[in-house]
Parts: structure tokens; C-alpha cells; sequence
């Protein structure tokens, strides 16, 4: 396997960090979705009526006032075809059939309310059948106290602390080691089950994912 070259690390390493904050993340979120929502002609009335989202909170989002709950963001995504990869800045870069992302350059995404940071982990990769993403999972961290549902199958694999899963009316509680798998159009949620942080990898299908 090769390695890249000193010159390499040294200017990767100082290329400026991509979560920038809040204030900027909201609005490349949000100039993103726009420009989505324009491409396939919807509205914003209109987008809320596939999507089941407010209007007046897709007009936030756009402007760069709210960032999208998860369950607002799935649902979005959903209506617009898209992979929800459009939250974050590799969504338009030119892909790469081998795509090697270093844990000092991971893109990441935070969910404050959820208390939920998510490390990108397909980098450039051309967008296909997999998306993948180190969770880690804050002290009372949870997905939200209703369930939801999206396309395609989902896998956790706990690498630190532990996580209850709610599937269907089943409940499930894992520790470092354990994994899930089920399909996610099932109403499922999680939440942190540790005192402390909990760390996970996820694994998406059918190309929609958090």
C-alpha cells in the first residue's frame, strides 16, 4: 500500500479544517438546497408538500437561519432523489474511484440537538451503493423521540461505550463489539446507553444516509 509523500501530508495538513462554524455551515447548507430545489423546479410550497417539511422552515434553512434536524433532513432528501451527502461539501467534488480519507482530514457534521458529531468516512468516493460514517455520541445523545424511516438497509457496529436501538417495537441494546442490521424503511431510533461518549460506525445503503 503506498503512502502519500511528505510534500503531500504537509499540504493537506494545511488546508483549513471544512466545518467551519455554525453560522457558515447553516449557509452552505442552505445555498445547497436551494440550488437543488431550483434543478428540479419545485417551489418551496411545493417542496414542503412532498417533503412534509414546514415551508417557513425550508425558507430558514435556505437562508442560512436553521440547520436542518435530522429528521427534516431525511425527509428533504427523500423528496429531492438526493443522498443526504448534499449536507456536506464533497456532495459536487469531482469523485474518485479510490477514495482515502485520514482521520485528521475527515469532513464532519454536527447535530447539536441530537448531541451527535458524524465523521464523513467516503470522502471523494464516487457516489454508489455505500455511504459510511463514524458516529460518535455525546452523553444523552438520542435521534430523536419519534422514529424514522428512510430508504435502504442500515448497519451499527459500536467501537466504544454502547447504544439501544428502538426497530419496529423492538429494543436492542449494544455494546464495543456488537453490531445491527436491518432495513430502515422499519420505524427505528437510537440512543447513547453510556455515561460517557459512545463511538460507532455506520454503514448506509441505497445511497441515503446521515
Amino acid at each position: 500500500m503506498t503512502r502519500r509523500s511528505a510534500r503531500a501530508r504537509t499540504q493537506a495538513m494545511a488546508k483549513p479544517r471544512r466545518d467551519g462554524g455554525a453560522e457558515g455551515v447553516a449557509k452552505s447548507i442552505g445555498e445547497r438546497l436551494r440550488r437543488i430545489r431550483l434543478e428540479r423546479n419545485l417551489t418551496i410550497n411545493s417542496l414542503a408538500k412532498v417533503a412534509r417539511v414546514p415551508a417557513s422552515t425550508i425558507s430558514k434553512i435556505e437562508n442560512g437561519l436553521l440547520k436542518p434536524s435530522l429528521v427534516h433532513a431525511i425527509n428533504l432528501a427523500s423528496a429531492l432523489n438526493e443522498n443526504l451527502g448534499f449536507l456536506v461539501d464533497r456532495y459536487r467534488a469531482e469523485p474518485q474511484r479510490t477514495s482515502v480519507v485520514y482521520a485528521n482530514e475527515r469532513d464532519r457534521l454536527e447535530y447539536k440537538e441530537m448531541g451527535l458529531t458524524l465523521h464523513d468516512l467516503n470522502g471523494h468516493f464516487s457516489a454508489g451503493l455505500l455511504e459510511a460514517r463514524y458516529g460518535i455520541l455525546k452523553p444523552g445523545a438520542h435521534s430523536g423521540r419519534e422514529p424514522m424511516t428512510h430508504a435502504g438497509d442500515e448497519i451499527c457496529c459500536v467501537v466504544k461505550g454502547g447504544i439501544v436501538f428502538h426497530v419496529d417495537g423492538e429494543r436492542w441494546t449494544l455494546t464495543a463489539g456488537d453490531a445491527i442490521h436491518f432495513k430502515s424503511d422499519r420505524p427505528h431510533r437510537w440512543e447513547n446507553a453510556a455515561k460517557g461518549n459512545t463511538e460507532v460506525v455506520w454503514v448506509f445503503s441505497d445511497g441515503l444516509s446521515f
